[in-house]
């Protein structure tokens, strides 16, 4: 740098003015360029924090019932509009009768999470999210409850979404798609009398009993039919042990109502007493071969 510095003091002053005007005039050649501006990165977005306080209203408190199912029935009917359902996992306050006078519930979606580790075809997966949700369903005998039947929220946050039901059956809890005692006997007639298939059977009972069973599932309908013959093979088992039939016999018997009457007493002549002091000789003390003294 000195160096340059010294041979630019010894140029004489036209040359130097030369350099100066030919350095402005590469310059002015080159077009301008802008400095790089620093570009704007978008925000990083944070994982969402699980909301605890959704539109998943908790149950009415102002309401009074008569009886545990009467509460139980209008809880479910409830909790389905709002996208969650209600189990029962404990039971208190047995009475003398053997009636239970107050139940604890939770979401069906409460309690821990777990991990199948099936390495068969089926690979489950639990639908437990841990969800807080808590209530309790109470008797109490004292004024203004008069024996009546009511329901205190304990905690009524949740940490899940509600289900869609945009399909049936998918994400639906299965407190909603069981098929109670009419949807039984419907799909008793339509499967043994009318022959009728597992997808026409799920189909007609979601046409014919609108929105009650409108989640319910093929498998569903193919459960309840093996439940409902397990019982009539149980039940049948129970009948011949008491008519005494054994365990794995190759025969059954016929109803009562169905078996044949019994044949007529048929008469028979008797034969006539023998005279007094006649003997009739037995057969195995004598014989024909005996000999004769």
């Amino acid at each position: 740098a000195r160096g340059q510095q010294q041979q630019q003091q010894q140029q004489p002053p036209q040359q130097m003015q030369q350099n100066q005007h030919q350095q402005y005039n590469t310059n002015q050649q080159q077009p301008y360029q802008p400095p790089p501006q620093p570009q704007h990165q978008p925000p990083q977005q944070q994982p969402a924090r699980p909301n605890f306080q959704m539109a998943l209203l908790p149950p009415p408190q102002d309401r009074l019932y008569d009886t545990f199912e009467a509460l139980q029935a209008d809880l479910k009917v409830f909790t389905r509009s709002q996208g969650y359902a209600c189990v029962i996992i404990s039971s208190l306050n047995r009475s003398i009768e053997g009636h239970y006078r107050r139940y604890n519930l939770c979401c069906s979606k409460g309690g821990k999470s777990y991990t199948s580790s099936s390495k068969g075809l089926r690979q489950g997966k639990s639908s437990k999210t841990g969800c807080p949700m808590r209530l309790k369903a109470i008797q109490e005998k004292a004024y203004p409850y008069n024996d009546k039947w009511r329901v205190i929220v304990q905690c009524g946050e949740h940490n899940h979404e509600p289900f869609t039901g945009a399909a049936p059956g998918v994400d639906v809890p299965p407190q909603f798609r069981k098929i109670e005692a009419d949807g039984m006997k419907w799909l008793m007639i339509m499967h043994r009398d009318a022959q009728c298939s597992l997808r026409q059977l799920t189909i007609g009972l979601r046409i014919s009993f609108g929105d009650k069973y409108q989640y319910v599932k093929q498998s569903d309908v193919r459960n309840t039919l093996a439940k409902i013959k397990r019982e009539e093979e149980r039940k049948a088992a129970a009948e011949a042990a008491l008519a005494g039939i054994p365990v794995g016999a190759s025969y059954t018997l016929l109803p009562p109502e169905l078996r044949p009457p019994p044949p007529a007493p048929v008469q028979v002549e008797k034969m006539p007493p023998l005279p007094a002091g006649m003997q009739v000789p037995d057969p195995d003390l004598e014989s024909d071969t005996d000999e004769e003294d």
